[in-house]
């Protein structure tokens, strides 16, 4: 009975020091508490316990739970990666207001100062005596590079043919006045509209008029002319006019077109002399078409009722208007038969 006795207590006490060096070594494990001497734990785990000192110590403390563990989703991990590397869209901005105010596309219309600018060395001019320029509101300036200055974008150089013939010299400088000191037309890089007005007053204009249109297309400047100072002031004074209402010459620069097809044959052929409408609505009905109108007046069988002379209301004066209209030479001056 008593050896069944210790061989409980045998197996008891080596059961407990089994727990406590397996507790020992978890603890050294996890880094909890340090690690002890070797020597002693050596000393401890040779000397067993009896049986009173086993009912003296105190239950083995709760073994501390292990750290959790860091695993994750290798899936997840991946799809994180993939969604947090940085973008390479562009960053949407934020939404504008609808009321804020658009920047206008309309295009603004370059005006000038109210007067006509004049350069002091138009002083004397028999131009500014004119009665349509004394009608025009007009005042001095020395600064201008320009004789005559309607608008940013719109000079005019003034010329006489007679002074010119004397001081063939005068233009060229003031050209280079007007292109502020330079001498070649690539230096300047606006688009405004320079015009040369030229009043002539010589018998002898050709020669002088030649060279100057081949000055004026070198040297980007647009050649005017007049036949007299009031002419010249006529055109000077209208140009102001329009740069106050740009409506009123784009209008003018347009025309008024046709409503329809019709109408513009009609306002066309009734500019040929002795010519009406009605006359045209009659070679519209029987012709069909203004190429065969032309085809047909430029026959020589219209006469006695043949041809277009069949037509009521067209006489042999309307039929040898037209005739001589379509049969004469587009330029006036081109010999076709070279």
């Amino acid at each position: 009975m008593s050896n069944t006795k210790d061989n409980a207590n045998d197996i008891d006490a080596s059961s407990f020091a089994s727990i406590l060096a397996g507790v020992q070594k978890m603890r050294e494990d996890t880094g909890s508490i340090p690690s002890q001497d070797p020597t002693l734990a050596e000393v401890n785990h040779d000397t067993q316990p009896n049986a009173s000192s086993l009912n003296a110590i105190q239950p083995p403390a709760p073994v501390p739970a292990p750290p959790p563990q860091t695993h994750t989703n290798v899936t997840n991990e991946k799809y994180q990666k993939a969604t947090l590397n940085e973008s390479t869209a562009k960053p949407i901005p934020p939404k504008r207001n609808n009321n804020s105010v658009k920047p206008s596309t309309k295009r603004t219309q370059t005006s000038g100062p109210s007067d006509i600018l004049v350069s002091r060395s138009q002083e004397g001019n028999p131009l500014l005596s004119t009665p349509i320029m004394q009608a025009t509101p007009w005042s001095f300036d020395k600064s201008l590079l320009s004789d005559y200055y309607i608008n940013p974008k719109f000079q005019i150089i003034f010329l006489t043919l007679k002074y010119h013939k004397l001081h063939p010299e005068h233009i060229w400088n003031r050209w280079k006045k007007l292109n502020q000191g330079s001498s070649t037309v690539h230096t300047r890089g606006d688009d405004a509209l320079r015009v040369l007005l030229v009043v002539v007053d010589v018998d002898s204009h050709q020669d002088l008029l030649r060279k100057l249109s081949d000055f004026c297309i070198k040297h980007d400047l647009s050649l005017v002319l007049a036949w007299s100072y009031e002419e010249a002031a006529n055109y000077i004074a209208l140009c102001k006019q329009l740069d106050k209402a740009p409506l009123k010459g784009r209008k003018i620069i347009e025309g008024t077109k046709g409503s329809d097809y019709n109408s513009s044959v009609v306002k066309a052929f009734t500019g040929i002399k002795s010519v009406n409408k009605t006359d045209v609505s009659n070679l519209l009905a029987n012709c069909k078409s203004v190429k065969e109108i032309v085809l047909q007046s430029c026959q020589n069988d219209n006469d006695d009722g043949i041809g277009l002379a069949s037509i009521p209301g067209l006489g042999a004066k309307k039929l040898e208007n037209l005739k001589k209209v379509f049969s004469e030479p587009f330029i006036s001056n081109k010999d076709y038969d070279t």
